[in-house]
């Protein structure tokens, strides 16, 4: 009987090549976490800047809306359609009643818009209080075009044969929003900003002989 050859050809690994395939195992793991990670923080960037926008767009598109139908006015009631405007808020009234009542003291018929100590847009009904519609305000500006061409804020005078808040036919506004978190990279505040001007029709006819 011939001897049966015991000798083994497959010796495994030796310890330096276990080290060396730990070390490009870890290595490739690292990589790979890495790249999570900053794709990971790109998303929630993204998705913070769309917040941001999609805020801008809503409370712009609040505003454009009270601001023009301000003076809507179907029972010729005795009220002003801008009660105040400045650089930084704003007031306007409309009958909105059902039939018409002839006056701006329901709810939904006299608001403000402005930005409160928390940087927030607040929509003030005089009626039923404040209300914070967007945070993370970084600027709200209001500006003015009146009757004759002239841009500007309204004489605070109220002087009939000047700019004053019954000359309003424009109102341009200016607002910004920023993200909750500033840029992980620079520190600074991401912000996204809108501008929109605002025909207020009704105070327009009053030009209308």
């Amino acid at each position: 009987m011939m001897p049966i050859c015991s000798h083994r050809t497959n010796q495994g690994f030796s310890l330096v090549e276990l080290l060396v395939a730990m070390v490009m195992g870890l290595a490739i793991l690292g990589a790979v976490l890495s790249i999570f990670v900053n794709q990971n923080r790109t998303h929630a960037i993204q998705q913070e800047v769309a917040y941001a926008q999609q805020n801008v767009r809503a409370a712009m598109g609040l505003m454009v809306w009270d601001i023009r139908n301000a003076g809507h006015n179907p029972d010729n009631g005795d009220f002003r359609a801008i009660e105040e405007a400045t650089s930084t808020s704003i007031r306007v009234k409309a009958d909105y009643s059902n039939p018409a009542d002839g006056d701006a003291g329901d709810a939904e018929e006299d608001i403000t818009y402005t930005v409160n100590a928390s940087d927030q847009l607040t929509r003030d009904d005089a009626v039923l209080g404040p209300e914070a519609i967007v945070d993370f305000v970084d600027n709200l500006q209001f500006s003015y075009g009146f009757a004759d061409g002239d841009t500007g804020i309204p004489n605070e005078a109220d002087v009939d044969d000047s700019n004053d808040r019954d000359d309003i036919r424009l109102v341009i506004i200016r607002l910004g929003v920023r993200t909750e978190n500033p840029d992980p990279d620079t520190g600074q505040d991401r912000v996204r900003n809108l501008t929109t001007r605002v025909r207020v029709r009704n105070m327009g006819f009053q030009d209308i002989d």
